[in-house]
């Protein structure tokens, strides 16, 4: 037995060797195409762009049946294989719509070089389908039925046809100035928790518009620095396409919605989540309070009226779960504003998770986000038996120099979230200020990290931009939000690439 194990063993190292030295050198695929002449949903011939490795690429319109193409090969070798099935037909289509491995054999069958083939259809970026069977989305609070799917592209999986419901979202971004916003924002609400490109499953999801921010990479961005961030949960989100009843809406971020869920805001059966959002923003039948320190710490911003919307749970007026949340806060305002604030026994380190505070505080001052100071968008969660944690981080498509209308905001130098009550008193206490000076460090180490994601955004949404810039023609035009405006798309991206780079460079400076 050991004679003929040893045997075998031989005999499979040599044939492993004599299959390694078979010469493929005059095996290859040399050209690949589509030609109109067999695939009349193309507008023209396409010959496939070779990267000289085993990659052909090349796009096609949103018209093209890339389920169904008849492709040419041109090859040296006996025959080939897409994706391990015989290629005997010339005539015969294949599905594109994901890659597809093209193997060309040798004159023997006995081996094979392998050949990637990314068709990229439309803009690249995978496309979100919705049909609300007729009806239009006229409000941000009443859901309407609809059902969606998503191309999810070459490298995302699919979703099929599945029921949900639909509805607008934002405010500024819904309407502004007493008008609506062409290219809104939507909020989507599946039946069951699903997974969408590659994001953990939940049923509420987000489509940003990202219509005041001419790059549409402000949120994304932002997201990327909370989920390298020292929270429990950031947001994130992917580009894609949205075709709403078979019309082109261009490029939007398909987000996960701030909400407590095990995959988002795990804040148990007990624990809560609040935004600091402003009185006129918010539902009929949400449950809020308001802090007498916080509201006369804000004061000097005569135009705000900030009260604390408990988004989970699901509360009602003069319960013990809202009392319990209020009588809390006001119990940390207290210590925050009191003599002794900074002890580190008796202070406000025992009712806050330091940590996510600096975190959240860096994050929204080095974009400057407009509205971090204590108008909106501000979120916090608690545990009973814990401490208080700043975040999830949102909304940014106003930063990052981005709203003139406040030139304090718009500048790259100088400190504005730090005019918020809580880090406006935290910043007073050393010990904070040196957590902020370590903690910066991670974040100016990484900026060089966080420009080069920025241009990779760009590429990746080159092609939709473009074509999101025909539908909605901004570039070069004066809005409420921002006049100092860029002719082009490239000029609108130096400009925020420019001012990041500024920033830290600045905060960089100050801190040190």
């Amino acid at each position: 037995m050991k004679k003929l194990l040893v045997f075998s063993v031989l005999s499979v190292l040599l044939i492993s060797c004599q299959k390694d030295e078979i010469d493929l050198s005059e095996v290859g695929l040399n050209k690949v195409s589509f030609e109109k002449a067999l695939n009349p949903s193309l507008d023209n011939d396409i010959t496939m762009s070779f990267d000289g490795a085993s990659t052909f690429t090349a796009k096609v319109s949103k018209e093209a049946d890339i389920n169904n193409l008849v492709a040419t090969f041109e090859y040296d070798g006996s025959s080939i294989e897409i994706d391990g099935l015989p290629y005997n037909d010339e005539l015969s289509s294949n599905d594109f719509a994901k890659e597809v491995v093209v193997s060309v054999f040798n004159d023997v069958q006995s081996a094979s070089k392998d050949y990637n083939i990314r068709v990229a259809y439309h803009t690249g970026l995978p496309i979100l389908y919705i049909d609300t069977y007729g009806q239009e989305i006229t409000s941000n609070e009443s859901y309407i039925p609809a059902e969606v799917n998503i191309y999810g592209g070459l490298d995302m999986e699919d979703l099929e046809l599945t029921n949900v419901q639909i509805r607008g979202r934002g405010n500024s971004s819904w309407i502004s100035n007493g008008e609506e916003v062409p290219k809104k924002p939507y909020q989507i609400k599946f039946i069951e928790r699903t997974e969408v490109l590659g994001m953990p499953a939940d049923r509420r999801w987000v489509l940003l518009a990202e219509f005041w921010d001419r790059t549409m990479i402000r949120n994304k961005i932002s997201y990327d620095m909370g989920v390298m961030s020292r929270f429990d949960y950031s947001p994130t989100g992917e580009f894609i396409e949205v075709i709403y009843n078979g019309n082109p809406l261009g490029t939007y971020l398909l987000a996960q919605k701030v909400e407590e869920s095990t995959n988002r805001v795990n804040i148990g059966d007990e624990g809560f989540l609040v935004e600091m959002d402003q009185r006129g923003r918010i539902d009929d039948d949400d449950v809020y309070f308001e802090p007498p320190i916080f509201r006369d710490k804000m004061q000097k911003f005569f135009w705000t009226d900030t009260v604390f919307n408990i988004k989970e749970p699901n509360v009602q007026w003069g319960s013990q779960q809202q009392l319990y949340i209020e009588n809390h806060i006001n119990m940390f305002e207290s210590v925050l504003f009191g003599s002794n604030f900074s002890d580190p026994n008796t202070g406000y380190r025992t009712y806050i998770d330091v940590p996510s505070f600096v975190d959240w505080y860096l994050i929204n001052e080095i974009g400057k986000s407009v509205d971090a100071y204590g108008y909106a968008s501000v979120f916090f969660h608690y545990e009973p038996g814990g401490k208080i944690k700043m975040g999830p981080i949102w909304d940014f498509d106003l930063s990052y120099g981005n709203a003139d209308y406040n030139q304090n905001s718009f500048n790259p130098q100088g400190n504005w979230v730090s005019e918020h009550p809580w880090f406006d008193r935290l910043l007073q206490d050393s010990y904070f200020r040196d957590k902020v000076r370590e903690r910066f460090s991670f974040y100016f180490n990484n900026k060089e990290l966080f420009l080069e994601k920025i241009d990779g955004y760009a590429q990746q949404i080159d092609a939709s931009q473009k074509e999101n810039y025909m539908l909605w023609e901004t570039l070069g035009q004066e809005m409420w939000n921002n006049k100092n405006v860029y002719d082009s798309y490239e000029e609108e991206l130096n400009y925020l690439k420019n001012w990041l780079d500024t920033r830290m460079n600045w905060m960089n400076g100050s801190f040190n």
